[in-house]
């Protein structure tokens, strides 16, 4: 009988002690953050970001765990929320970045650089039918982004293959003509009203497996692969000429979470949104790659005594 009794306690043991890895101790598992922790990271062009562990930060009552970043980010339409949350909460249920504003301002600076090349192509096309000259036409346009408070990363504890909804994003883009030089051959036309498009994007996330990844600063068992998968509709305040508009593009973002480092590998394939409206006989939106990629790092310990992450400088 002892031999039963000595392998029920071991599954006993090994079940209670996965329990333990429950909210704030599973997430500190993959989402440590103790002071005088940074990692090191190098993009897809080589350009080096390192991460700190700031101290803890209250807001609106709630008080949540902060990164810092250098260097500081120049250009909203780089900023990679799912890699770089500058506020978030480890609860019970979730792991969640204070993302609203930031996604927005994010999602505001990509939809107007995709704008300023749709309003040159517009512009080049009206000048090649022959537009005469002293008259500038032009595409105008306005962009209001409106995201959800919180990017939920990860549920606590997490269970494969089994998706959430990470945030949700809401665009409204107003879409014009602007005529400025001599319109008296316009005169008697019948004005253009100004065409609304209505973007949804939802953005769900999944825990698919585990994987080794082997990065610059090492090898690492056991990461958690996460993907986000958006998925976006968009309607016109207008019927548009050839039916609906078309399906905008999507993105794909992996994260690989490592134990007791956590992010130590992002990768994101992204089409544009705005442009893949365009025919494709005419224009193929552009297909964006990032990569994050941890070089070095070091994890100080939560308690005194209790042994540091590496540190490969």
């Amino acid at each position: 009988m002892r031999k039963p009794f000595c392998f029920l306690l071991s599954a006993l043991l090994i079940f209670t002690s996965s329990a333990t890895l429950m909210g704030n101790e599973w997430a500190n598992y993959y989402f440590p953050d103790t002071l005088g922790s940074y990692w090191g990271y190098e993009d897809e062009n080589g350009d080096e970001l390192t991460r700190y562990a700031a101290e803890p930060e209250e807001v609106d009552g709630e008080t949540y765990r902060v990164f810092r970043y250098e260097p500081a980010l120049d250009d909203w339409a780089d900023y990679l929320y799912h890699a770089a949350p500058y506020y978030y909460l480890v609860g019970d249920e979730w792991v969640a970045s204070l993302a609203g504003e930031y996604v927005k301002n994010a999602f505001t600076a990509r939809i107007t650089e995709e704008l300023e090349i749709l309003r040159a192509m517009a512009e080049q096309e009206m000048r090649q039918q022959g537009m005469p000259p002293g008259v500038h036409i032009s595409l105008s346009y306005d962009v209001s982004v409106e995201a959800q408070d919180y990017f939920y990363l990860l549920p606590t504890p997490a269970t494969f293959n089994e998706e959430w909804d990470a945030t949700q994003i809401n665009i409204e883009l107003t879409l014009g003509i602007d005529i400025q030089g001599d319109t008296a051959m316009f005169q008697g036309m019948e004005e253009t009203p100004d065409l609304k498009l209505y973007f949804t994007i939802v953005e769900t996330g999944n825990v698919t497996e585990t994987e080794t990844v082997e990065t610059a600063a090492g090898t690492f068992e056991d990461c958690l692969k996460i993907e986000y998968r958006t998925k976006t509709t968009v309607t016109a305040s207008e019927p548009m000429e050839g039916g609906p508009p078309p399906v905008p593009g999507e993105a794909v973002t992996t994260l690989w979470l490592a134990p007791n480092v956590g992010i130590v590998k992002f990768a994101q394939e992204s089409q544009a949104v705005v442009l893949t409206l365009m025919p494709p006989a005419e224009f193929q939106a552009p297909i964006t790659e990032r990569s994050l990629e941890l070089t070095q790092y070091e994890i100080k310990p939560t308690h005194i005594g209790e042994p540091s992450g590496s540190d490969n400088e």
